[in-house]
């Protein structure tokens, strides 16, 4: 390893590139902990090479050559970090976790329109006939199990079919999976 750090620095390119190989797994490692808007991954792991240069060149050979490994290890890091700090004020992305101004709601919440129903935007978005038309196709069990969970009960229980229909509860919820899934692929079709 001495032989290699004296030959890179004294600008051998076969020494450096050794060098680079060497700690190209560490880079690697690094720069996936990182993230910097407009950087791709490639321009991180080149920053990375670059603060190696740079350690290689600045390393002091009279401390021994045992000590570079270290050097080099806290050079990469902090490269990073030196980057991280300089560009953090140009990455304006906000955490939906942070608290809105004067209030002590966070931001994912007030984005929630609870005036909003999805399941009847859903149910609205078809038409009643395909319903009833591709309802008529499953069989009766598959219809009843449906019809008492989703259709006549406002809160789905299935143990409660299982009870009133003396069914097994293995049973009655692979017929409802089995008839949610023929449902789907009939409004598919």
């Amino acid at each position: 390893m001495k032989e290699l750090l004296i030959r890179a620095k004294n600008n051998d390119v076969k020494a450096k590139e050794e060098i680079i190989n060497m700690y190209y797994p560490l880079i690697i490692k690094e720069s996936k902990r990182i993230f910097l808007k407009n950087r791709t991954f490639e321009d991180l792991i080149q920053i990375g090479i670059m603060n190696l240069l740079k350690a290689i060149n600045l390393y002091d050979l009279s401390r021994g050559h045992k000590s570079f490994s270290s050097y080099a290890l806290w050079s990469i890091k902090n490269g990073y970090i030196s980057i991280l700090r300089s560009e953090i004020k140009y990455n304006d992305e906000v955490s939906l976790n942070n608290f809105c101004k004067d209030s002590d709601i966070e931001i994912v919440e007030s984005l929630i329109d609870e005036n909003i129903n999805i399941e009847d935007i859903i149910v609205d978005s078809f038409n009643n006939n395909e319903v009833i038309s591709a309802f008529k196709k499953l069989d009766y069990g598959e219809r009843d199990i449906l019809s008492f969970l989703y259709i006549e009960n406002e809160k789905p229980n299935l143990s409660k079919y299982c009870r009133i229909r003396n069914k097994d509860y293995y049973y009655c919820s692979c017929l409802k999976k089995r008839a949610l899934e023929k449902l789907k692929k009939l409004f598919n079709e």
